[in-house]
């Protein structure tokens, strides 16, 4: 940057605070996503990607997460790597650099195999200056080298082109411009040394890509999508052929949660939406049985069932226990020759023998029951089309679970 350019800025600093205030002011009439934080591209052994920031990630303008970054992201991996995405967000549309060290210190990050960040857009207007930047990001830094886990990687996204806003195109945008450039140099300069982390820059998009009300399309994200796509997939085959993923052991249960009758009690008002989905899940799978299962210490809670009358079994006798030990839940063809279920009284009453299942989550990453299917014949083939079906199924129960903590006010995200 010239001097004549970082003196201009210095003066004009407490102009273009107050110009940043008001742009965001009319950016704030604008819809944004809303509901869970979280998007999906179904598929096998899902790769888990936690996106952190404002900007980009905010998706303003839509109304839902799977149309914006996150979604286009989840679906741009996909098509890279054959796996299924899961990418869950936290993101605050006001949200700068000097957050970022918190929300890295406050994260599971051991959940993950990938953070993705994306903020400076909001520095960039409000004129941090570089020193600022290089301290906020240096803070940031410092906490992600404490607590990354084997096989992690955090990829921080480039300041977008200022003026490709449209509300802050203009001459304060070329200035606000010129700064995102600099403030890029510092970070590329910061991570430069460092194994577990990269940066990468979206590509530029003009105005005339722009809706006539001034918001991006899914199309210009799904351009972003693919560049970020790009700089991950490489690390997450590697990561998945090298083993060395994230995977977090304590809250995987094997008994239960504490709390378990309580969540089962507390879905009771979600019944009918539930049933629904187990009847699908049934016909979907042509099976005769299908259920959403809560654990507890010493029970199974059916939240929802179709075609089992049982409210409840010991947990000595769940599969569902068994199942949300794996990450792409459990089928068991033949549970008579299993051995693992061939002496459960489920088994030699002849009440099960076949089970497929996809765990679910709470907000806190907590694996808290399943959705599966359930028949009383052995099946040889279950097809990559079933566990599809099933695996949208339990995503939808656990948007519903989800729904669920948050208005009774016992989930928080991360």
């Amino acid at each position: 940057m010239s001097a004549l350019v970082a003196a201009a800025l210095h003066i004009a600093r407490p102009a273009m605070k107050a110009w940043a205030a008001w742009k965001e002011d009319e950016l704030s009439a604008m819809p944004r996503p809303l509901g869970l934080p979280r998007a999906v591209a179904d598929g096998p052994t899902a790769d888990r990607i936690l996106m952190i920031g404002s900007g980009p990630a905010a998706g303003w303008g839509v109304a839902s997460h799977d149309l914006p970054l996150p979604g286009a992201l989840a679906r741009a991996l996909r098509a890279r790597t054959g796996r299924g995405s899961i990418v869950d967000l936290i993101v605050d549309p006001a949200m700068t650099a000097d957050g970022l060290a918190a929300v890295l210190g406050g994260a599971r990050l051991d959940r993950y195999d990938a953070v993705v960040t994306t903020v400076g857009t909001n520095d960039a207007i409000r004129f941090t200056t570089p020193a600022e930047w290089r301290r906020r990001i240096g803070r940031a830094l410092d906490t992600w080298n404490l607590r990354v886990s084997p096989g992690a990687l955090l990829l921080m996204v480039g300041i977008q082109p200022i003026r490709s806003i449209s509300t802050f195109d203009g001459f304060a945008g070329r200035l606000a411009d010129s700064l995102a450039n600099q403030l890029n140099e510092v970070t590329d300069e910061l991570v430069a040394s460092l194994d577990t982390v990269r940066t990468t820059l979206l590509p530029a998009l003009g105005p005339e890509s722009l809706t006539s009300l001034g918001r991006r399309t899914p199309d210009d994200y799904a351009i972003w999508a693919r560049e970020i796509a790009a700089e991950l997939a490489g690390h997450l085959d590697d990561a998945v052929r090298y083993g060395s993923r994230p995977r977090i052991t304590a809250d995987r249960m094997t008994s239960g949660i504490e709390d378990g009758e309580h969540l089962a009690s507390m879905l009771a008002e979600d019944s009918a939406r539930l049933e629904h989905i187990v009847t699908m899940a049934a016909a979907g799978l042509h099976a005769p049985s299908a259920l959403v299962t809560v654990l507890g210490p010493d029970t199974q809670w059916h939240v929802a069932r179709y075609g089992i009358d049982l409210e409840s079994l010991p947990i000595e006798q769940s599969f569902c226990a068994v199942a949300v030990r794996n990450d792409d839940g459990m089928v068991v063809p033949d549970a008579a020759y299993d051995p693992r279920f061939e002496a459960n009284p489920l088994v030699t009453s002849n009440a099960v023998r076949y089970y497929a299942g996809i765990p679910l989550e709470d907000p806190h990453g907590r694996r808290i029951g399943a959705l599966c299917v359930v028949d009383n014949v052995p099946r040889n083939i279950t097809t990559e089309a079933e566990l599809s079906l099933l695996r949208g199924l339990a995503d939808r129960v656990q948007q519903i679970i989800w729904s669920s903590m948050q208005r009774a006010g016992d989930g928080s995200f991360a």
